[in-house]
């Protein structure tokens, strides 16, 4: 193909992230791809590429370009932040902690990078880790709902319900449309045994999304008199520490 000047690969540029934002992601690619073949040391179109790898779960494929754009600039946090969430996606947390680390070592105070660290630490069940994590992040954003949701887990998780309990109001207070930090609270008020609140919670998170229990066969809304033990929390959201602005999906905190 004719190398394209300087001004047609910035218009090639805007062309595909336009179309990465409507998630038409094999048009992007295309386009990507493209501006590598001229240029395939072009960092803006690597990032781009990887990233609709990423979206149409194929980390595989992310994580080589992350590789190369490791090598072609070793001091660019963005790469070992993206290269986290591929090994995120590709189930290998170790990898990822280890590459949020180094983003952070790089970029300082990046509270996004405390974010996902501290979904990550959840993963491997580091409670301790993810509590630092997260309170970093309030420190640095205190705004930040998915943080505070965050705290809540790390509460939840260490049986410590009136706290947990405590943080999410403060998550939804921030973020009324959450449905992690939504099904999270109905889970707590399940277990602690307030059902009136319960069924108000379940009002919301079906004006939400009116299908997100059709899957089940024991909904919320079919709870008995006596609430049921919950030993563990199942999140629904996949996206739960990222905004639908986000260039790439986030960590998936299922235990």
């Amino acid at each position: 193909m004719k190398k394209p000047s300087g001004i047609e690969i910035n218009i090639l540029l805007e062309q595909a992230w336009k179309k990465f934002e409507k998630k038409n992601f094999d048009a992007a690619k295309e386009i990507y791809s493209d501006i590598i073949e001229a240029n395939d040391r072009h960092s803006e179109a690597l990032h781009g590429l990887a990233g609709c790898y990423l979206r149409k779960n194929e980390p595989e494929k992310a994580l080589e370009i992350y590789q190369k754009l490791e090598k072609i600039n070793p001091e660019d946090s963005r790469t070992y932040h993206l290269r986290a969430l591929a090994h995120g996606a590709d189930d290998d947390t170790n990898k990822a902690i280890e590459d949020l680390e180094k983003a952070i070592e790089i970029a300082g105070d990046d509270f996004e990078a405390y974010l996902d660290l501290g979904g990550a630490f959840l993963v491997t069940k580091n409670y301790q880790r993810a509590a630092q994590c997260f309170e970093k992040c309030i420190d640095l954003d205190g705004k930040c709902s998915e943080a505070w949701t965050g705290k809540a887990l790390v509460a939840y998780f260490n049986k410590e319900q009136k706290a947990a309990l405590e943080f999410i109001t403060i998550s939804l207070k921030l973020n009324p449309k959450s449905l992690l930090a939504l099904l999270l609270k109905t889970e707590i008020l399940v277990e602690t045994g307030k059902k009136n609140e319960v069924q108000k919670e379940l009002k919301k998170i079906l004006a939400i999304d009116p299908t997100i229990f059709k899957s089940s066969d024991d909904s919320l809304l079919d709870q008995e008199d006596e609430p049921e033990d919950h030993d563990d929390y199942h999140e629904v959201d996949e996206d739960a520490f990222r905004n639908e602005d986000d260039e790439i999906e986030e960590f998936d905190l299922d235990d």
